[in-house]
């Protein structure tokens, strides 16, 4: 028998690196190529996705913790969203006001997030505004009957609100149901 016989390899893939190598582009085509056509798009829908979980935040908070329904300092402890033309933030002091943009990216570079500038925002209530979620209760020590179901006051008034980022629509009903687009 002949050495070079056994010494003999063959060259190409097999079946199993062909099949493999097809999944993964699928995957890759399915997930990352929608996200590149349609940039802006996404970027839009992620202001108003960001919108919601901070809208979303500040009424847990306020369905929980009598001190965050009144003014103070503790950016973690506040319930109250501000809203303008230009971008929206947890309410400066708690009490009204959108945070420094400078303030917004250094929480953001710890990992917090506490709201976005720089944003072109409407609304069907005039700008600016403060979304404030319950009522301080007659004993600072519990909560109202409206922070314990986390109800919606815009400027002091207890009324449902639509805001647009770019034309996609966040929705504040009047009992506290929050959603987006």
């Amino acid at each position: 028998m002949n050495n070079s016989t056994f010494n003999h390899q063959e060259r190409g893939f097999t079946l199993i690196e062909i099949v493999l190598v097809l999944v993964l582009i699928g995957i890759l085509g399915a997930v990352a190529v929608p996200r590149l056509m349609v940039g802006s798009q996404f970027e839009e829908r992620l202001q108003a996705d960001k919108l919601v979980g901070l809208l979303r935040q500040a009424q847990l908070r306020a369905m929980n913790d009598p001190v965050s329904v009144t003014e103070n300092d503790n950016l973690s402890r506040c319930a109250k969203v501000f809203i303008s033309k230009e971008g929206f933030s947890i309410a400066q002091g708690c009490k009204s006001g959108l945070l420094d943009p400078e303030m917004i990216k250094q929480q953001a570079n710890q990992g917090i997030f506490v709201g976005a500038s720089g944003v072109s925002i409407t609304a069907n209530s005039e700008l600016p505004l403060t979304v404030q979620f319950g009522k301080p209760a007659v004993d600072a020590k519990f909560l109202s009957e409206d922070s314990l179901l986390g109800r919606p006051f815009i400027n002091g008034v207890r009324k449902g609100l639509v805001i647009s980022i770019a034309g996609k629509a966040v929705h504040i009903e009047p009992e506290g149901y929050i959603h987006g687009p």
